[in-house]
């Protein structure tokens, strides 16, 4: 069993580096920062998020995505075609907000965007980093599209771009390249364009490749996801009661990603309720093959409280392991 993160985490924290990056946020919004010296903040806050989740005894970490606005915005700001709308929009059944990216006119790719970012945190830790990238399927989902008026288009034209940056990431070292896809299972899922967006972003790709599914219920798209071409499943069984029943019955030819803490929700769950679920998804795949994270990403929780469920999850596995 492989304990590990989903993505994103607090961007504040009591006592560690507190509310400094948000300030240094502001400051450089209103011109009171250059460039390089809101860098310096975030390569500090990494360092912090890094140490954290090394010091809790996570396996596989994350850079804690401290520099996302959202799950979208980094790559729609880059790629060239697309804009920023300024309304604010309600992400997900979450209470947290986002902008909408508007595709204006023909997409194209500037090049890899995430390489030095993943380079920095690999540099911070002797773990393995993951990579993470918005899978297409989502993108195109949250997308206000003016140029293709398709989403098929728009899907698979996302996918060649997030598979060139997936090689460079895979190039510059990232072992694990995980894609998170949660409008699957989310509302109406195309299950077939979502994996043919999931086969275009991986093909090629000298990495392990993941695709992380949450927030909806994806019981009924298991067999498509098992279909896709990625070595591992992301599978949130908080917020689908019927996800490990659906498992049992299913067949299982990947590696799968169980998220049992509810990351969205402060209550601390108990050794006693992680095992019960360890025991339920253990049979289903070799030891090595299942990895253990919360839901999504912890960036929805306080800070104390995110840093108590990563402790806990590390805590049940090492107890589970015996």
């Amino acid at each position: 069993m492989i304990t590990t993160v989903v993505g994103n985490y607090p961007k504040v924290a009591d006592g560690a580096y507190s509310s400094k990056l948000r300030s240094a946020r502001d400051r450089w919004e209103r011109n009171e920062l250059t460039d390089a010296q809101l860098k310096a903040v975030e390569d500090e806050v990494t360092r912090a998020v890094i140490a954290e989740q090394e010091q809790a005894g996570v396996d596989v970490l994350t850079d804690g995505q401290i520099r996302w606005d959202d799950l979208l915005r980094p790559l729609a700001t880059h790629i060239d075609g697309f804009a920023i709308q300024q309304r604010l929009e309600r992400w997900f059944d979450n209470n947290v907000l986002f902008r909408r990216p508007i595709l204006k006119r023909k997409p194209s790719w500037p090049g890899p965007r995430f390489v030095n970012e993943y380079r920095f945190a690999s540099h911070c830790t002797k773990k393995p980093v993951k990579a993470v990238l918005p899978g297409p399927y989502t993108f195109a989902t949250w997308c206000e599209d003016q140029y293709f008026a398709s989403k098929s288009k728009l899907t698979l034209a996302l996918a060649e771009m997030l598979n060139q940056e997936a090689k460079a990431l895979a190039q510059a070292g990232a072992s694990l390249i995980q894609f998170d896809e949660p409008s699957i299972g989310f509302g109406k899922t195309d299950a077939r364009l979502a994996v043919e967006g999931l086969r275009r972003a991986t093909q090629g790709v000298s990495a392990t490749t993941a695709v992380y599914t949450y927030f909806g219920a994806v019981n009924g798209w298991l067999p498509a996801l098992m279909r896709a071409p990625v070595d591992i499943i992301g599978i949130d069984v908080v917020s689908d009661p019927k996800a490990l029943s659906a498992l049992k019955r299913a067949k299982i030819t990947k590696a799968l990603a169980i998220g049992c803490l509810d990351a969205r929700n402060t209550k601390l769950e108990s050794v006693k309720e992680l095992h019960a679920i360890f025991r339920a998804v253990a049979p289903l795949v070799p030891s090595d093959q299942l990895y253990i994270n919360p839901n999504c990403g912890l960036e929805f929780l306080p800070h104390t409280q995110a840093l108590a469920k990563i402790r806990r999850l590390v805590e049940a596995v090492h107890a589970f392991r015996g």
